[in-house]
């Protein structure tokens, strides 16, 4: 009965990087820093200060850096009704080179609860979770999370790794101070690695984070977001 989902997805696109934002109708354009200190993908976001951009009506700030070798990207929100919504429905970011679809390649991380067989408590469902549990809830989704999947344009997954992986692909989440972070590393073309995004520095690629969200979410009354 309620096997239809409606997507909500946040994008971004990179020129050496040159990223641009959208909420998928729209855009905003914005440049990944080139990586001039360390960054640990570890849910710590103290590598990233000064060098996170908010995104106001997204309710989230994302950031984008790069070296040869790597494409980095960091996200960051403190919206309960985000988090839930990736915990439960999953979470994916898509990476598209140059705009061209045929190289379209997606990271699903977190995986969705029903994916990994993790029993959804009905305090996920509801909008107002009490301050006292969330804290509780969301570590223990955090425990849950142990492998990602790398699927193509047509959500076809390609493979299922672990987070512990020799392909270059590194992916952390934490929940700290009621901030979640979303932190990936992902290898670009020049490097020796098999699964990477078929782009150097100087190219466009277009990232686009995607959650979605079951309807009948929205037949409690809850107004359905854009993105």
């Amino acid at each position: 009965m309620y096997s239809k989902r409606s997507i909500r997805k946040i994008g971004f696109s990179i020129f050496l990087f040159v990223i641009i934002a959208a909420g998928c109708s729209s855009v905003k354009e914005t440049t990944s820093s080139w990586r001039n200190n360390e960054i640990k993908i570890d849910g710590d976001i103290s590598d990233w200060q000064n060098t996170l951009e908010s995104i106001p009506d997204k309710k989230f700030a994302v950031g984008f850096k790069n070296d040869n070798i790597f494409l980095y990207i960091c996200l960051i929100t403190d919206d309960r009704m985000k988090i839930m919504q990736i915990f439960r429905n999953g979470f994916i970011t898509w990476l598209t080179p140059n705009g061209d679809d045929d190289e379209k390649l997606g990271i699903k991380f977190p995986i969705s609860n029903k994916e990994i067989g993790v029993a959804q408590s009905q305090g996920m469902n509801r909008e107002m979770i009490p301050p006292e549990n969330i804290e509780k809830i969301i570590k223990q989704l955090l425990n849950e999370q142990k492998e990602f999947k790398i699927i193509n344009k047509d959500n076809f997954p390609l493979n299922l790794l672990s987070l512990e992986n020799t392909e270059g692909i590194k992916l952390a989440l934490s929940y700290k101070a009621n901030n979640f972070v979303y932190e990936l590393q992902i290898p670009l073309a020049s490097s020796n690695y098999p699964t990477k995004i078929n782009s150097l520095p100087g190219d466009k690629v277009i990232v686009c984070f995607e959650t979605e969200k079951a309807e009948f979410e929205n037949a409690i009354g809850r107004m359905p977001e854009s993105g």
